[in-house]
């Protein structure tokens, strides 16, 4: 047991032979000792490889089996979870990767790291708790509609693009990409202009606030800009919602920082 999962246990609360169970089967884990708990042995790193099947299938595509296997070698021997719940094991595997590639311990290029990563988000939206509001039978966006960002929206700076399944890597400029849950429950990835962004970012700072009083700061820079129609549009993909959501909006400030790099 690493001493960041010491740390997570309150040791006084611990029964002393309990501790000393748990250091043994943690290193018997650790240390694949088949022979001596091979049914946990395999169990977790069974558990291990159904989340990387499951949720990066991408980055497994261009992942050889030894790579593969080296991966979920070096997860379970060495990394030490803060998040130890089963459901947490995507989140405990990308902050693997990501320590073990800025120690020098993995090589990999940087499109697979930001491709890791992009799948990762793509899961935090699908698990997000937020409610995202369903529209009203009939609902019209008009000019005194107020506007909200969708709860579970997150705006990423990509080195690629995904094109019928094949990741592409993106040209001189990095792609600009919304990623959120619709009211469908459907993730949803949307490319996006620079504009937009500086739209979605402009309404971030005042969630609540009319299409016409955004229309009005906005014809300062682009005085034929139908922000109207803009609004209609990202509407009805779900990414803006005229209803307040039901807990806090969303920061999007995070991003995916820019990668550089090929697949091989």
């Amino acid at each position: 047991m690493t001493r960041r999962e010491q740390g997570a246990w309150p040791a006084a609360a611990v029964p002393p032979r309990l501790w000393q169970q748990t250091e043994w089967l943690a290193g018997c884990i650790r240390e694949s000792a088949t022979g001596l708990a091979p049914h946990y042995v395999r169990s977790v790193r069974a558990n291990v490889e159904a989340v990387l099947e499951s949720t990066f299938a991408l980055t497994l595509d261009h992942l050889t089996p030894a790579e593969r296997d080296a991966l979920v070698n070096g997860f379970v021997a060495h990394h030490g979870a803060i998040e130890p719940a089963f459901h947490q094991i995507a989140t405990e595997l990308v902050r693997h990767v990501q320590l073990r590639q800025g120690e020098g311990w993995l090589n990999w290029p940087w499109l697979r790291l930001a491709l890791l990563e992009y799948e990762w988000a793509c899961l935090c939206v699908e698990i997000d708790e937020a409610q995202v509001p369903r529209p009203l039978a009939g609902e019209a966006v008009e000019m005194g509609s107020p506007l909200w960002l969708n709860p579970t929206l997150q705006l990423l700076t990509l080195p690629f693009v995904i094109q019928q399944g094949r990741v592409v890597a993106a040209g001189q400029a990095p792609e600009l990409c919304a990623l959120f849950r619709c009211p469908a429950h459907q993730l949803v990835s949307q490319a996006l202009r620079e504009f937009d962004v500086a739209l979605l970012q402009l309404l971030g700072r005042q969630q609540g606030g009319s299409v016409a009083g955004l229309a009005a700061q906005v014809h300062i820079y682009r005085s034929g800009f139908d922000l109207l129609g803009w609004a209609r549009h990202f509407h009805r993909l779900g990414l803006l919602v005229t209803q307040p959501p039901s807990i806090e909006s969303p920061s999007i400030e995070r991003q995916v920082p820019p990668f550089q790099g090929d697949i091989p």
